[in-house]
């Protein structure tokens, strides 16, 4: 079963919970996915470590990075953080990961040029998932 962590702005809870939903309706293993708390400041050292260690364990990263506050193809600092890591399992310890974007980043978004190396470096592609996870539009297929 090929397993997907899920990565973007925590404010996208109602679209997580959709797509976790489609993702393993399909036969997908979601493994994580950014979860609100009630009570971040305790718990989000055990949250991250987590995160991490579901990025390490993944078959695929999907950068959910659609827009926000007006900014197409928005990424944070702790997605771009998550993206980074997932790469740095890639290419450092030859993790067969597939990296994918949701959207192309706005030339606003600060990490656009480092997305936009790496793509050159095809290290990352760019789809969207509309309810059919399998299918990446913009460069390849996900297998």
């Amino acid at each position: 079963m090929t397993k997907i962590i899920l990565s973007g702005s925590i404010t996208f809870q109602a679209d997580f919970q959709h797509l976790a939903k489609s993702l393993q309706a399909q036969g997908y293993q979601v493994l994580n996915y950014p979860k609100e708390t009630d009570n971040i400041v305790a718990e989000y050292p055990q949250i991250f470590k987590q995160f991490f260690r579901d990025i390490e364990a993944a078959d695929i990263f999907y950068l959910y990075n659609k827009e926000k506050n007006g900014i197409p193809g928005y990424i944070g600092a702790a997605a771009f953080a998550e993206a980074t890591y997932a790469l740095g399992q890639k290419l450092l310890h030859q993790k067969p990961l597939q990296i994918i974007l949701k959207e192309q980043p706005s030339p606003s978004v600060p990490c656009f040029a480092e997305i936009e190396l790496w793509q050159q470096q095809n290290w990352l592609t760019v789809g969207e998932v509309n309810g059919e996870f399998g299918e990446n539009k913009s460069s390849g297929s996900i297998q």
